[in-house]
């Protein structure tokens, strides 16, 4: 028992330390490389469109060959989760060399991170599942998320320096550098883990994950879990490609409003994951997703009429709490709703949620580009749609 408390501890520590500088490291790639796309290359409203629907849909197609391929290696799903994350890793740092390479370099950076990411994920997940024990999963990840958003803190803080010091392109130069060192860093401490519990191979046909994904949805309540999130996350993603967009042309913020803005709303989410980690025991986790989508409705209403910095960070915080409720109840029904059949549920799940919020950034960038009412339009409409899913979490999504 001992030897399995000492194992089980050690995988701990090296997750843990592989998450900070993970989370270090896409803090900074992914926090600025729409202000970099917009900043350094020049890219206007239609093309941060192109760019996050590439992000978007490279995440749905990994989810759709990950759980296949993740079901033939299963018994090396670890080595999966080291190599793709590895490639979300580099790619990610390496948006911000578009530059010297050539600016539409951009775009197959983007793809590759989250193609990888996709695919990792899954094998992440998979691993992760099998390791704890649902009775602890919150708490443990409460902690985890809280050491996670801390070290994402910490690299937002970094680059806010960086700017305040030097010129744009220098800054950005820095600050991707700074990114791709610790994605090196974090991808050599991941290869230490191991896997603690073994899973067999199982050879999937197309047929064959068709059937398993209908049988999947067949359940009601997954299906009803399913469509709740994804009609959620289409509605979140129609302003999808703007929010920096109107940050910098609307409003004339920089980069500074940027880096305060996540950090705030980083900042909300770790308290908000320690609070809601501490009274996992004693809350709904139905009442508690369906209730944490009212606040998070509020955002792009509000956003509208926070046109300075202060504003800016104050709506940042209240945004932060209520998406930290939501991505940790969404965190455990993903892992558990559908018990052994998760990684299947989870695969559909991220290929429906990012088709349609791909289509909906795509569709959202499309109408902002004709004029500014339709552009303003946009966050209303994600306002409104955002608001009518709390119903529909309340009505159909059961208690976990």
């Amino acid at each position: 028992m001992n030897g399995v408390n000492s194992e089980w501890n050690k995988c701990y520590k090296i997750w843990v330390i592989h998450s900070i500088l993970y989370s270090f490291s896409t803090s900074i790639s992914m926090t600025y490389y729409q202000a970099y796309a917009i900043k350094i290359l020049g890219f206007g409203v239609n093309e941060i469109g192109n760019i996050t629907f590439l992000n978007l849909a490279a995440i749905s197609l990994g989810n759709a060959i990950g759980v296949m391929l993740l079901n033939r290696v299963r018994s090396k799903r670890v080595l999966l989760w080291k190599a793709f994350t590895t490639l979300n890793l580099i790619f990610w740092a390496l948006t911000g060399f578009s530059d010297i390479v050539m600016p539409r370099a951009i775009y197959t950076f983007v793809f590759v991170a989250q193609f990888g990411g996709a695919i990792g994920g899954l094998a992440y997940s998979d691993t992760i599942a099998d390791t704890i024990p649902k009775s602890k999963a919150i708490e443990i990840f409460g902690k985890v998320n809280a050491y996670v958003l801390s070290s994402s803190v910490t690299g937002l803080s970094v680059a806010t320096v960086i700017f305040l010091f030097l010129d744009v392109r220098e800054s950005y130069r820095i600050i991707y550098l700074m990114s791709l060192a610790t994605a090196i860093a974090s991808a050599g401490v991941l290869y230490l883990i191991t896997d603690l519990v073994k899973r067999e191979n199982i050879k999937v046909s197309l047929q064959q994950f068709y059937k398993k994904i209908s049988e999947v949805i067949g359940d009601n309540a997954v299906k009803h879990y399913i469509i709740f999130v994804t009609l959620f996350t289409f509605f979140v993603n129609v302003p999808g490609a703007l929010w920096n967009y109107y940050i910098i042309k609307i409003f004339r913020g920089t980069e500074m409003w940027i880096s305060l803005n996540t950090i705030s709303s980083t900042l909300a989410n770790a308290i908000g994951n320690y609070i809601f980690g501490k009274a996992s025991n004693r809350i709904s986790h139905k009442n508690t997703l369906a209730y944490s989508t009212i606040p998070i409705s509020l955002v792009p209403l509000l956003f509208l009429f926070s046109n300075s910095f202060e504003k800016q960070v104050m709506l940042n915080i209240f945004s932060g709490f209520g998406w930290s409720a939501y991505n940790l109840m969404t965190g455990i029904y993903n892992l558990y709703l559908a018990g052994e059949d998760r990684v299947y549920m989870i695969s559909l799940l991220g290929i429906t949620t990012n088709i349609l919020a791909a289509i909906a950034t795509r569709l959202g960038a499309a109408i902002a580009s004709i004029n500014m009412p339709l552009m303003q339009l946009t966050f209303l409409v994600s306002f409104i749609g955002r608001l009518a899913m709390y119903i529909l979490a309340r009505r159909y999504v059961i208690e976990i």
